[in-house]
């Protein structure tokens, strides 16, 4: 195995090491002794913790710098998705454990550095004290405290662990709602605001987040006319099932009423023309399927969002729906959407997402929501605003594509995007759609 590395590189440091272990593939295992192997085993698990440990500080040092710009992508979480291969987020979660495991849980990364822990323990610590009052000596108490239980549980028995442990530092959350009205961290809460909706690879997504006080008062205003339990006449649960229906009772548990009044609110507002335009069009749920598959009900949709919709939830949707043809070539190609003018109007931004269905530059995979239409001739040098002049490019790579030698067309047999590399990355400026970054 040879490397380009330079010798004194933290890279060909690590190269080496995979050079030196992948000896082992030759081992005959079926040879060694029960001991050897188990032996092997352990010494393989210490390995994979402290490599976990290295791997924290370096991540954390690429999230800050944003190395990752060096190469084009949009962010660290893209780049560690990618090289990695993981599964969509798994990136961005690394790069939290991180930031982490290199700021205020120094004990947990000892820990794994010495591989006295496992990267699934350390996870675990990270998660539980994240949900614990945030005070430092509180939060110093339950990490020692689950490190010391580290020793003699996996992580699932460290999770139940931690569960009894925030029930016991903060039996009834009064040190939370105590921190509640300090201002600092109102602040702290404000600024570490999110709203997440994932895909749990079971059909269905999570919706996960947090918020301030103010900002939930806001919400809660605003769902909790509408998560109001709704009487069920006789014969039809809350969901259509008799079996779960009692004559004026609305089966639906709390939780489930507030989901439906989030979801009711949002159709509301996609309803009530008075949300910002995007691309064009007032925003609407839009999707692309066939449709011999919607009236035969087969095959899935392609939302905007990247996501997959079965056909019986489009035929749900499309009730109260605009509906816009697409003619498609036998290559899938766009071939008629509606008139092309000046301006992206919302036909051609339809037509574009069918086409580039996500950011089109190499190994990014940002949905249209997060994307631009860019015209690969601009405006001002006389190219015109269609679907043969455009590709789909989510922020960050719009902007490159505007200040670097990077260079985009459509390919002269697909008409599909591909990109032309700056001299310095390939002296032959090979046209490219995915990068390989594991070579």
């Amino acid at each position: 195995m040879t490397t380009s590395f330079a010798p004194s590189s933290p890279a060909s440091v690590i190269a080496g090491a995979r050079e030196l272990v992948a000896g082992l593939h030759e081992v005959l295992w079926a040879a060694r002794s029960p001991r050897e192997m188990l032996d092997a085993v352990v010494e393989m698990e210490r390995f994979k913790s402290e490599f976990a440990a290295i791997e924290a500080g370096l991540v954390a040092e690429v999230d800050a710098t944003k190395a990752a710009a060096e190469d084009q992508w949009g962010s660290s979480g893209d780049y560690l998705t990618a090289i990695s291969g993981g599964f969509k987020g798994s990136g961005a979660a690394t790069v939290r454990l991180a930031k982490a495991l290199t700021g205020d849980r120094q004990l947990t990364l000892a820990a794994l550095r010495a591989a006295a822990i496992s990267r699934a323990q350390a996870q675990v610590i990270v998660a539980t004290i994240d949900a614990l009052p945030v005070k430092a000596a509180l939060r110093l108490q339950a990490e020692q405290v689950l490190l010391e239980h580290a020793k003699t549980f996996n992580a699932s028995e460290l999770r139940e662990i931690g569960k009894l442990l925030i029930e016991v530092l903060d039996p009834d959350g009064s040190d939370r709602k105590a921190e509640k009205d300090l201002a600092r961290e109102e602040r702290a809460a404000h600024l570490s605001r999110f709203f997440t909706i994932t895909e749990d690879a079971a059909g269905g997504v999570w919706l996960k987040g947090r918020t301030t006080v103010e900002d939930a008062a806001v919400i809660k205003a605003a769902l909790f006319p509408l998560a109001a339990p709704q009487p069920a006449t006789p014969g039809t649960g809350a969901d259509g099932d008799p079996a779960v229906c009692n004559e004026g009772h609305d089966a639906r548990d709390h939780g489930a009423r507030l989901l439906d009044a989030l979801v009711e609110g949002c159709r509301t507002l996609l309803g009530a023309e008075v949300l910002p335009e995007s691309h064009g069009a007032t925003p609407r749920i839009t999707l692309t399927m066939n449709y011999l598959d919607l009236l035969n009900l087969t095959g899935p949709a392609l939302l905007e969002t990247g996501e997959s919709l079965s056909a019986s939830a489009v035929r749900r949707l499309a009730c109260d729906a605009d509906i816009t043809p697409m003619v498609l070539g036998s290559a899938s190609e766009v071939l008629d959407v509606g008139r092309t003018q000046r301006l992206v109007t919302a036909a051609i931004w339809k037509a574009l997402v069918a086409r580039d269905k996500h950011c089109t530059f190499p190994g990014c995979r940002r949905p249209p929501i997060a994307c631009d239409a860019h015209h690969l001739t601009h405006w001002i040098d006389g190219g015109d605003t269609s679907l043969l002049n455009m590709a789909l490019l989510c922020r960050a790579h719009h902007t490159m594509i505007h200040n670097t030698p990077w260079q985009i067309r459509l390919n002269p047999d697909d008409q599909r995007p591909e990109f032309i590399p700056p001299i310095r990355l390939d002296p032959e400026q090979k046209p490219v759609r995915e990068r390989q970054p594991r070579q």
